[in-house]
């Protein structure tokens, strides 16, 4: 059911959780030389707890998949919806919380577009829940028609 609107925010919210893949979302400067973090392609320099946003992230993209093809299981959907939205809060989390500054005080930690990326996802996971919820009530007032 590709002409749904909450399908289209759910297939954003795989686009997006892709691209976090591929665009950095933490650099810092070691001994003049910048270094950039990503979630799939971690560096020698990258802290071991690297790892748990890059399991997160494709946790988040097989939910996301997988919710699309709910669509006759409507309240099932909205939860998966809701979870998808908590996982990637949970994604935002662990970039602003973990600590991957393993060198020392001198190093200049910047965020970069990457770890803001997640709250789109949060966003059209949110307004997709949304359409799907108002689609069940749309079914749910016209069985009391009946």
């Amino acid at each position: 059911m590709i002409q749904r609107k909450q399908t289209l925010f759910l297939l954003a919210v795989i686009i997006v959780d892709i691209l976090l893949f591929f665009i950095p979302f933490l650099s810092y400067n070691v001994d003049n030389s910048s270094i950039a973090l990503f979630t799939i392609l971690p560096t020698q320099m990258a802290p071991d707890n690297i790892i748990y946003p890059f399991i997160i992230d494709c946790l988040s993209i097989i939910i996301a998949f997988v919710t699309i093809f709910l669509f006759n299981k409507r309240p099932l959907q909205y939860k998966m919806a809701n979870i998808l939205a908590l996982l990637n809060v949970f994604i935002v989390g662990l970039f602003f919380l973990l600590n991957y500054n393993k060198v020392g005080e001198e190093t200049k930690l910047s965020y970069s577009t990457g770890a803001f990326l997640p709250i789109l996802s949060i966003v059209c996971a949110f307004l997709a829940a949304h359409f799907i919820k108002k689609d069940e009530q749309l079914v749910r007032s016209t069985d009391r028609i009946r």
